[in-house]
């Protein structure tokens, strides 16, 4: 999911640029308080750990990234009096281990601020989302990939849905660097060095949900989930696809969907409605301090999909890397490229073992120079 803050502020840049021919709109709680806290995270009940992020709103005119809310007490709170505390890890975000929540019992998240505010959920009770059945995946006749899931809920109780998603996604460098250069020596590279092949990873960037209200049962057929296009990055080699399944309440439903509107509208300025929604968290020791962000609680359901680019047809993959060339260098010159005062340039060692040495671009032979990890995760074929 795109990060709430960063949709929220979106929406206030584009409602508060305008155009020459329409009137400036400022939402009133934007005027009177700029410095709004964020809360973005869903809280699950049983089989997940919980992260909640915490930041700030800023001014449209600031360059600099939004504030993180460090030093906060997050906990949920059961209308018994029961309080599960979250522990802070930095930058923001607050984490509780797998939470044991009684459907039949309403809770709420509470956060208290270093500055002493008290912020708290409305008080909602535990969403169970059923299954996923099946995630799969399809090209169309531009070869462009689309991930759909089928799902249900036997009991027909779940009548609004929820999916975030985690693509991962490896892939590989121009060239296999098998020396290393250290401080004037030049070392093997060992296999846990390596930086030929590298894995990324990125939350969902849109948001995703279905009413099922219009229907006869609790049935989601052929619902796109992911859409990746033709040549994409993402199947440059192996892809993966964690879909994650939330049953959420028409509130949040009513949030989400309001949200997604206007995020997808934001081509076309003339027809974007304010955001005024703000969601259904408030200060309780101040009604005029507000809060963006929308807190549900729901167990999760979850299902991941692989997809190799053997796989498909037609992937016609440009790398990020472009065109590469690899320099022979003589071992007496070596130095040169990486030690003042001629470098260091952005070079990286390829080979030979005993000279002369063969170099290229730290962007065509480093893939971690590109943004991914060396670490291959658990779950990888």
């Amino acid at each position: 999911m795109k990060r709430l803050k960063h949709i929220i502020l979106i929406l206030i840049v584009v409602n508060l640029g305008g155009l020459n021919c329409r009137q400036e709109y400022t939402p009133p709680a934007i005027k009177k308080n700029p410095f709004i806290l964020v809360v973005d995270g869903i809280v699950i009940s049983g089989n997940d750990s919980t992260i909640i992020t915490l930041s700030r709103t800023r001014s449209i005119s600031d360059t600099v990234p939004s504030e993180k809310e460090l030093n906060a007490r997050v906990s949920v709170v059961g209308a018994s009096g029961v309080e599960y505390p979250f522990t802070e890890q930095g930058n923001g975000r607050y984490y509780a281990d797998q939470l044991t929540l009684d459907n039949t019992q309403q809770y709420q998240l509470k956060i208290l601020t270093a500055e002493g505010n008290e912020f708290r959920s409305a008080p909602s009770n535990v969403q169970t989302s059923p299954p996923i059945d099946s995630v799969y995946w399809q090209q169309d006749s531009s070869y462009n990939v689309h991930v759909y899931l089928n799902t249900h809920d036997p009991s027909n109780q779940t009548k609004y849905y929820r999916w975030q998603y985690v693509e991962t996604w490896e892939y590989e460098s121009a060239y296999n660097s098998v020396l290393d250069y250290n401080e004037g020596n030049i070392i093997p590279r060992s296999l846990d060095n390596q930086i030929y092949r590298c894995y990324r990873s990125v939350p969902s960037s849109t948001i995703e949900v279905v009413s099922t209200t219009q229907l006869s049962s609790s049935t989601v057929n052929k619902y796109e989930v992911t859409y990746i296009p033709n040549g994409a990055e993402q199947i440059s080699q192996v892809y993966s696809d964690l879909i994650r399944q939330y049953a959420i309440p028409v509130d949040a439903f009513n949030f989400w969907q309001n949200l997604k509107k206007n995020t997808e509208q934001l081509g076309s300025l003339f027809d974007l409605q304010p955001f005024t929604e703000l969601g259904n968290i408030k200060c309780i020791n101040d009604p005029t301090v507000n809060c963006i962000g929308f807190i549900s609680f729901t167990t999760l359901q979850e299902k991941r999909i692989f997809i190799s680019k053997s796989d498909l047809r037609y992937w016609n993959y440009n790398p990020y890397y472009g065109t590469c060339y690899i320099d022979t260098i003589p071992t007496a010159d070596i130095n040169k490229y990486f030690q003042p005062p001629g470098g260091p340039y952005f070079n990286s060692l390829i080979g030979t073992a005993n000279g002369p040495y063969l170099l290229g671009s730290t962007l065509c032979v480093d893939c971690t120079y590109h943004g991914g990890t060396t670490i291959k995760p658990p779950y990888w074929p």
